[in-house]
């Protein structure tokens, strides 16, 4: 079996860069960086966000760093869904019986926090949204961590057309 140029070269720079021949500094060579540079359309660019399935979508991901890049992500690849958005928003306070917690932790700050594992304050969908739970909301109902719903085509109640695992 002959290996192909590219794989050659990605061999021979992976074995300089382990023999610390590069330097402290570190040149990622061209083959390193993707042709497209947008990951949603380098990943999405063959499907028709109109007619798409879960199927269609199953396997493939974007992995990121940091929840706001997610984001990003999940806004732009909500704008290239057909159909009409609805924004959910959360309802946060604080339940304590003392005063300066309220003035300490107003609305707004709480607004602002998107703790591990739960949605933004704003949350947007469209019909045919793509929906994993990351916690255990409702176990008797099914509704469990890493269960894959999808957003009803009725908005804005969200229901359960089909579930995914």
């Amino acid at each position: 079996m002959r290996a192909f140029d590219s794989e050659k070269d990605c061999a021979s720079w992976l074995l300089h860069v382990g023999e610390g021949e590069s330097g402290e500094k570190i040149q990622l060579p061209p083959f390193c960086y993707p042709e497209i540079q947008d990951p949603v359309q380098q990943l999405f660019s063959d499907i028709d966000f109109k007619t798409v399935t879960p199927k269609e979508l199953k396997g493939r991901a974007i992995l990121t760093v940091t929840n706001d890049l997610s984001m990003q992500i999940n806004n732009r690849v909500l704008e290239c869904m057909p159909g009409n958005e609805v924004i959910y928003e959360s309802i946060d306070n604080i339940v304590s019986n003392d005063p300066q917690d309220q003035l300490a932790y107003t609305e707004e700050f709480l607004n602002s926090l998107t703790p591990t594992g739960m949605p933004p304050h704003k949350l947007r969908l469209k019909p045919g949204t793509i929906i994993m739970l990351l916690r255990n909301l409702a176990p008797s109902k099914g509704a469990m961590k890493t269960v894959i719903f999808l957003a009803a085509t009725e908005v804005p109640k969200i229901g359960t057309e089909e579930r995914f695992s």
